[in-house]
This record gives C-alpha cells, structure tokens and sequence, in this order.
C-alpha cells in the first residue's frame, strides 16, 4: 500500500469512528432530555427575518436608498472575507422597506430562545426570560419553553399575548458556498445579524425571582452575549446581570455561561462583560472567528487557558465549522460529551434548515481531524473532537446556539451521570 492509500485508508477510518460515536450520541439524545435538570436563559429574545442573500436582489440595486446600500456593501465585503457576525445600522425606517422588498422567513432569534427552541423539541426543561410576550414572539418559540408568570414556571402556550411590549426585528442575511450573491461567488457559508436600532436585553422581572428558587435544583445557565444592549444601559443592565448570577451561584448553581460574540466596532465589550461577571461566571463560548478577535491568538490551549485563568473561567470552548475545542478543570469525559452532543445538534439543524431532533449522521457530513492539540495546559485538560461539516447546509442561522445548546444538555445532566 502507497503513502497516498494509506492517507486515504486512515482517513476512511476516522470517518467511520466519528459516524459511529455521533451517530450513538444521537440516539441518547432522547435519554438526556429526560435526565436533564432545567436550564436557565437569559437575556435575548427577538424576531427575525431571514433572507437568502442570492435572492435579495433589490438590496443590491443601484436605486435603493441609501442605508440599503451602505447595508449591501457591508455584506459584499463580509461575503469576501468569508465571514458572519453581528452588524448595526442605524436605520429605524428599515424594517418596512426590506419587508416590502426582499423574500424573507420569519423565526426565532436571539442566544436565548435558540437554546430554549432546542431544548423544547428535544422535551428537554427551559425556563426563558421573556419580557416581549406580543403575539409575533410568542408564534415563533416552542409551545413547551418554561416562562416565568405568577411565581410559577408555565408552558409557553399557556401566556397570554401582550401586544404592546413587541421589539423590533432582526433581519438575518444568509449566503451559502457556491452560490453568486451581486456578482460575488460565496466561498464559505454564513450568516449575518443586522440589527436596525439599539435593543436592550430582556428584563423580565417573574424570571429573575423565579430563577433565584429554580437555581438550586437548576443544571445550569446561560447568558447571552449582550452585544446589542447600547453603551449608556451597560452599567445598569451588567449590574442587574450581576446580581441575578450571584444569586444563581448563591443558591448552588455551578454551571453559568456566557456566550460572546462579534462586537464589531465596540472591542472593549468583551472585557467589561466579563469583568463585571469576574467570579460569577464559570463558562465561556464563542466561535473560532470571535476568538481571534476576543482571544488575539490561536485558538490552541494554551493562550485559551490563560485567558480562562486570567478571567477565572473554569471552562473556555470554541466553536469552528469543522472541529470544537474546550479546556476545562471539569470532568474531561462529560466534556467530551458536551462537545459531541453540541455538534450533533448543530449538524442536524445545518441539515435540515431549522432545529430538530437527531436522528442519524447526515450522509454528506465530513469529518476531518482537528488540529493536533496538547492534552493539557496551565492545569486545564483540552477536549476537542472533529464535527460534521457540510459543504452546502441547508441553513447557517443559530448554529453556534444549537452547539451550545447541546453542550449544556449535557452539563445539565445529574452529578455523577
């Protein structure tokens, strides 16, 4: 056998091993969610509006207004540089004309409700912060999510609507890999979050009481990103954060995570965030591209274990299209699991287009073999494992909140399990 028919020949057998050990976390998948303790979310919630960009052709027409066009350039030079994210503009009238003139889905957005839209179909226990209850939220979230009303955690199909406390949409700009998006040929599969005015995290006062009695018996939490709270409610809206993760921690929860993300033209988030979360927050998580930023470095453990000591992490995971990556003082076996059952889910709604439940590998998913990692560094152990990636997903939109979301499905599950 050549060098090349034995490259071809291990490669072969690693697919296989990653099928078969995929393929098993996604039959216990259901098992989990019964064995799973709640999860609390916060705080990001909202509508959106996706559209394929190949299909939105009016965006890039030389007659459009001007904000349509500063948008379409933002997302031609995204579109070349291969990369997704999160972008601001400040269009308040922007809403009704994309609506009046691009295709476009309605579904849920936001870290928050992503995560509680996957526990729901896997039947798995959620409890969602949610001050926006208007009708258009509530149509776009699982039946099933846990809301916090009258002291009580409450099946979301049982609150009423109160139309008077709607947000505005996001609208989510997706391309994929081969595809000709204004006479640019897309080279990697993406999607990008545009926001059109200042939103604020969702403060819902029955969840913040309700949550501090869950803690106790909770497996978990996880806070969004914040990233769209504008820079004169920081203060207020992380002391108010704050407070509620101390009473978690108080209360016995040891698992609380934050999930960053691209900050754009507002770098110095990231270490306000996570200095006024210092010592309350033991979970960190981001994609490999908010890494570079927010980490400046390689995403390899060792510059990710300083940076989870230097903000007193005891867990820092990084998500790429292709591999996961976490360093951890935990249990490294159920960090493994966590990985695993993160990208199964997220392969699953790549797949299909939205959340489901797993039921096998897809076929076309490739496996490939991440990095060569160190197994430990400054004390924290390194877990990664390669994940399915596809080359044309039917959809890019939430699946870096469906990685995490599988990820704390585990982390949720009882001590010693």
């Amino acid at each position: 056998m050549g060098a090349a028919d034995r490259v071809s020949a291990d490669l072969e057998g690693f697919d296989r091993l990653w099928r078969r050990r995929f393929a098993e976390t996604a039959a216990a998948m259901s098992s989990l969610a019964r064995a799973a303790r709640p999860v609390l979310l916060g705080f990001s919630a909202f509508v959106d509006a996706s559209v394929r960009l190949e299909k939105a052709v009016l965006l890039f027409a030389p007659d459009a207004p001007l904000p349509a066009r500063d948008l379409a350039g933002e997302l031609l030079a995204r579109i070349r540089a291969g990369r997704g994210g999160e972008y601001s503009i400040d269009w308040p009238t922007g809403d009704a004309w994309l609506a009046e003139n691009l295709p476009h889905d309605i579904g849920a957005g936001g870290t928050s409700a992503q995560i509680a839209k996957a526990f729901g179909i896997l039947g798995a226990p959620a409890l969602l912060a949610l001050a926006d209850r208007s009708p258009a939220q509530l149509a776009v979230l699982d039946p099933g999510i846990l809301i916090a009303e009258g002291g009580s955690a409450r099946p979301l199909a049982e609150i009423a609507p109160d139309p008077a406390r709607a947000k505005a949409r996001h609208w989510i700009f997706e391309s994929t890999a081969g595809t000709e998006v204004a006479g640019e040929v897309v080279s990697r599969s993406t999607r990008v979050i545009v926001r059109l005015v200042d939103d604020v995290p969702e403060n819902d006062p029955a969840f913040a009481a309700l949550s501090l009695d869950m803690a106790r018996n909770a497996g978990a939490a996880a806070i969004s990103s914040l990233v769209s709270t504008p820079d004169h409610l920081l203060p207020q809206t992380l002391a108010r954060v704050a407070d509620l993760a101390r009473g978690w921690r108080a209360a016995g929860l040891g698992f609380v995570h934050i999930e960053l993300a691209d900050y754009g033209h507002r770098p110095h988030l990231p270490a306000m965030i996570l200095g006024s979360l210092a010592g309350l927050v033991t979970s960190v998580g981001m994609s490999l591209s908010e890494w570079r930023v927010i980490g400046k470095g390689p995403a390899e453990p060792g510059p990710m274990a300083a940076f989870a000591r230097r903000h007193g992490l005891a867990r820092l995971c990084v998500h790429a299209d292709d591999y996961a990556l976490a360093v951890t003082t935990g249990d490294a076996e159920r960090e493994a699991r966590a990985l695993f059952a993160g990208c199964v889910l997220a392969g699953a709604r790549a797949a299909a287009g939205r959340p489901v439940r797993p039921q096998d590998i897809p076929a076309d998913a490739v496996f490939s073999p991440p990095p060569q990692f160190g197994g430990a560094a400054d004390g924290y152990a390194a877990v990664t494992c390669p994940a399915p990636w596809l080359s044309r997903p039917a959809s890019t939109i939430g699946l870096g909140d469906t990685f995490l979301a599988g990820t704390l499905l585990v982390h949720c599950q009882p001590p010693g399990s």
